[in-house]
């Protein structure tokens, strides 16, 4: 039996003499890729094998349910960022962003211990607002 084989070197494609089993093997395979393919395309945003290849961050995991209390607790954290100074804004987001007092304090020319105080009394209003 003949076969045609579309993935040559040139692109051109070609016949290849192939047995009985190995035509009956690739029409299965190009059917349940088919199926496979339109179940992708219909019911999923990325084919469910991915995740053994791209890893964790295409697993969606979390519920309706939790995606509205991250979004509230979000909400809720930038409501308690507005009472904060633009200063104190700013040195807050610098260290949660891994700079350390002394880096900060390099940073915008000022005193260590000025830097420790605007950033604690930043944490601490934000505390108290939530």
């Amino acid at each position: 039996m003949f076969i045609k084989y579309d993935y040559t070197a040139d692109g051109k494609p070609i016949m290849v003499e192939v047995t009985e089993e190995v035509a009956e093997f690739l029409r299965e395979d190009e059917r349940v890729t088919g199926n496979a393919d339109r179940r992708e395309r219909d019911h999923c945003e990325f084919h469910m094998d991915a995740m053994d290849y791209e890893g964790e961050a295409f697993a969606y995991r979390e519920t309706p349910e939790q995606i509205l209390l991250r979004k509230e607790r979000d909400m809720a954290l930038w409501k308690a960022m507005e009472v904060l100074s633009n200063t104190q804004f700013r040195r807050l987001i610098l260290y949660a962003d891994g700079m350390s007092f002394r880096e900060i304090a390099a940073l915008e020319g000022k005193d260590f211990s000025s830097i420790a105080e605007s950033i604690n009394a930043a944490k601490k209003k934000v505390r108290n607002f939530l």
